[in-house]
């Protein structure tokens, strides 16, 4: 795969982990203590966008091991998205199934982050990367990175969640008793020459019971004035059993790119 792709894919998905592990930071929910080494659980997003095209990304997030490093403590947490685009009742499979490995610090799962766009430092010591069956790639200071690409990009970002109580809600993994957070902001970045406004709003459906803590998330979001819709549904969960689906042994990626390459120009 080129390179700038490449880097584009890991970025999405950076976010893809990170926004919904913060969301959880800043509520009472003990997720660790419901997400142990060998936890897993199984959600189905689904985004609708402003012509009313669906698709579908089908997510496995697993919690696969706990390592000391330099006095700290860190966690691998893997994730295997698969996408699909939506035609009536049938689905067509988009791209290849990526499969993302971050080393996470213990803080940034189990802190308070009152944004993880701004901490995302914290996200990965180290981040594998497969995009269907190629070599696995090692990047490391993966967030340090992103964090640099987000002020490469002059990114102005303001979003804060709120509890909303608790309710009782049924998905196809079961029910459940949750915490109820809506999150709500707005997010301003220049790719290229192009600026993007994006403002959103989710609810979220927390509980201790599962494995990363989600287990129901609706909202909508409008970027540049095009308004989209999401939803987010757990399918299934367990507290043990979870396994690597990475295969081959990672190489170590050559040398992040300058910033202001990556973008177009601008930052050197």
């Amino acid at each position: 795969m080129p390179f700038r792709p490449q880097i584009a894919l890991i970025f999405a998905l950076i976010f893809s982990v990170a926004l919904p592990l913060s969301a959880q930071a800043g509520t009472s929910l003990k997720l660790l203590e419901a997400t142990p080494v060998g936890s897993w659980s199984l959600r189905e997003e689904t985004t609708t966008d402003h012509r009313g095209r669906a698709t579908v990304n089908v997510i496995r997030t697993s919690m696969l091991s706990k390592e000391e490093r330099n006095g700290q403590t860190y966690y691998w947490v893997e994730m295997v998205n698969e996408n699909f685009k939506v035609k009536g009742d049938k689905r067509k499979p988009v791209g290849e199934r990526m499969v993302v490995k971050s080393l996470m610090s213990e803080q940034f799962l189990s802190g308070d982050p009152a944004n993880a766009i701004q901490n995302l430092r914290g996200f990965g010591e180290e981040l594998i990367v497969q995009n269907g069956n190629s070599q696995p790639m090692r990047i490391s200071g993966a967030g340090g990175f992103a964090e640099g690409l987000m002020k490469g990009m002059g990114a102005e970002i303001n979003y804060n969640f709120s509890e909303q109580g608790n309710e009782s809600v049924t998905v196809p993994a079961g029910s459940f008793d949750t915490k109820v957070l809506v999150g709500e902001g707005s997010t301003e970045m220049k790719v290229i020459f192009k600026k993007i406004t994006v403002a959103s709003k989710t609810t979220s459906y927390f509980s201790d019971k599962v494995p990363f803590g989600i287990v129901k998330a609706d909202g909508e979001s409008v970027t540049n004035g095009k308004v989209s819709t999401h939803s987010t549904r757990l399918l299934e969960y367990g507290r043990s059993g979870a396994q690597s689906q990475m295969t081959g042994e990672p190489q170590d990626m050559p040398n992040m790119p300058n910033i202001g390459d990556i973008l177009g120009g601008g930052n050197r």
